[in-house]
Parts: C-alpha cells; sequence; structure tokens
C-alpha cells in the first residue's frame, strides 16, 4: 500500500489506535466535520495522534509519534454528526505541521516494525502468551474464545498491537507500546503491563 504524505491528523485526549485495531469516532466538532468530509473525498485516510496535555489548552498539541487510520465505514446523522469506524493501518511519525486551521493536517512518515523474528522473539511471545489468556477472562467483553483466537496468532507484532489495543489500560503505556518499532522490545515492554491486570486468582 501506498502511504499519503499529507494527512488530517485528528488530536484526542484519551485514545490510542493501533495497527490492525478498530476505533469507533462520533465526529461533532465543525473543524473535524470539515476534515472527514475532505478525507472521504480524498483517501479515506487520517491520523489518530494523543493529545500531550489534556488540560484544556488550544490547540492540543499532537505526541510525535501516532497511527495512521483509514475510514471502513461512516454513518452521517441528521444532527450533523458522524459515526465513523477507523481501522488501523501503520504507526506514523508526523515530521512537520503544515495546516492548522481549519483543522490540522501533518507531513508524516510510516514507522515500520524491526526485530520480528528470532528464537528470542519466540519465547517472549510464550511468556506474552502465558500472562495474557489467563488476565483476559478478566476483561470485560473479551469474547470466551480469546485464548484459541491468540494461539493462532503467527505474527509477533500483530499479537503484540492486539494485546495492547485490547488488554493495556494505562494511556501512557498505550503510547509508549505505539511508539515502540522494536517488537522485541515491545514485547519485553508489554509482559509488566499484561502482569498488572489481575485474575481471578487475585484478591
Amino acid at each position: 500500500m501506498r502511504w499519503p504524505q499529507s494527512v488530517p491528523v485528528m488530536t484526542l485526549p484519551n485514545a490510542i489506535l493501533f495497527p490492525q485495531a478498530l476505533l469507533p469516532i462520533y465526529i461533532f466538532e465543525p473543524k473535524y466535520r470539515v476534515m472527514l468530509k475532505d478525507a472521504l473525498e480524498e483517501d479515506r485516510m487520517l491520523m489518530i495522534a494523543l493529545a500531550r496535555c489534556s488540560c484544556g489548552q488550544a490547540p492540543l498539541a499532537p505526541h510525535h509519534v501516532g497511527c495512521l487510520g483509514l475510514i471502513r465505514a461512516c454513518t452521517d446523522n441528521p444532527d450533523g454528526t458522524s459515526n465513523l469506524i477507523l481501522q488501523g493501518l501503520t504507526r506514523a511519525r508526523i515530521l512537520e505541521i503544515s495546516e492548522e486551521n481549519p483543522y490540522r493536517r501533518a507531513q508524516i512518515e510510516p514507522i515500520r516494525s524491526v526485530n520480528c523474528t528470532g528464537i528470542d522473539v519466540e519465547t517472549l511471545v510464550l511468556r506474552v502468551l502465558e500472562i495474557a489468556v489467563p488476565a483476559a477472562t478478566n476483561i470485560p467483553g473479551m469474547p470466551p474464545q480469546i485464548s484459541e483466537f491468540l494461539g493462532k496468532m503467527d505474527d509477533p507484532d500483530t499479537l503484540c498491537d492486539v494485546l495492547s489495543s485490547t488488554m493495556v489500560a494505562d494511556i501512557q503505556s498505550r503510547q509508549r507500546l505505539l511508539e515502540t518499532a522494536d517488537v522485541r522490545k515491545r514485547l519485553n515492554d508489554l509482559i509488566p503491563c499484561l502482569a498488572r491486570i489481575p485474575t481471578r486468582g487475585d484478591a
């Protein structure tokens, strides 16, 4: 897939999109209505970036690493708002903010994952699954077939992103995992995040 060099950037205070993940978004602000219209008329892509500060400053400054997403579905509401489903495509780095009005637009570059194979990576994957499978049963909304689903995933990069998106609650930990292109390091960083999830045997 060819990635665009310039994309709209939606800066959110408490939401992070990971590659392969789906993110529902409610569009109501006028600037984001314009952004959505332009994105649908172009390549249906926009970037989600976590705000550096959620203390009410405007406009919110984004982290330099976010995720490029594809608009998979969009429903317009009678009041002019919209509900859309965004699918994460790739990590991306903001190189330069090229526009701020009526919405933020940035020059970006995709970030490729590295160190995705090796005996050490396979060992880390086994450790991650050993922690994730029992912990997943305590997370509301997780399907009962989660252990079978996770066991069939043979791509450490995708596995790490799926678990980061669905099982890590702390927003700053999620951002650090998103910023980590090295899959070996990402797996290492994911382990303590998963270990903090209580299991049924915990008091």
